[in-house]
């Protein structure tokens, strides 16, 4: 069995939903946000068979598998820093890249991550499939004044109101996606 950077892989993952140490060290908050990991964006081939169904909890630093989902502790390794930055709460999603395998030189083998506070779950996937489209298609003003307004809810804190303009937006770019 490999060794993962940060910690030894525990055998008893494997059988059983327990949680798996992402840090050694303690934070001293008194409430940490459940964090949720789910593959967007899968490019080439997973070897870990990762796939957009899979999601994954980082509850109090540890990383908790309910579902049973595939995970790539490869990946994992490379996630603490933009966790510590989602339980510091200075953002509440992100995007992050595996370092990508390289057992097939020809093709490249990566998978893109969101990150997101469990509670604001649903803004954190259509933000990011916004963001995804955007790449794709542009931005069109309709679209770029719903995001814009969506944005001035979430610097208020109405995340639950933001997600009806943000949904918006995307409808907007998927209606020019398909024109």
């Amino acid at each position: 069995m490999w060794k993962c950077l940060l910690h030894p892989l525990p055998y008893s993952y494997r059988s059983s939903s327990s949680g798996w140490p992402f840090f050694s060290g303690v934070i001293h908050r008194k409430s940490m946000k459940t964090i949720l990991l789910k593959p967007v964006e899968i490019i080439g081939r997973c070897p870990a068979n990762l796939s957009p169904d899979d999601v994954l909890q980082i509850v109090d630093m540890n990383l908790v598998n309910p579902e049973r989902h595939n995970a790539c502790f490869l990946a994992l390794n490379h996630f603490p820093p933009m966790v510590w930055q989602l339980q510091s709460e200075s953002r509440f999603f992100s995007h992050a890249s595996c370092p990508g395998c390289t057992s097939e030189l020809e093709q490249e083998n990566r998978v893109v991550f969101l990150l997101g506070h469990e509670d604001k779950w649903d803004l954190c996937l259509v933000i990011s499939e916004y963001l995804k489209l955007r790449m794709r298609v542009g931005e069109t003003n309709e679209a770029m004044a719903l995001r814009d307004e969506a944005i001035q809810l979430q610097d208020q804190g109405e995340y639950l109101e933001a997600l009806d303009p943000m949904r918006k937006a995307l409808e907007v770019l998927k209606r020019a996606a398909n024109a």
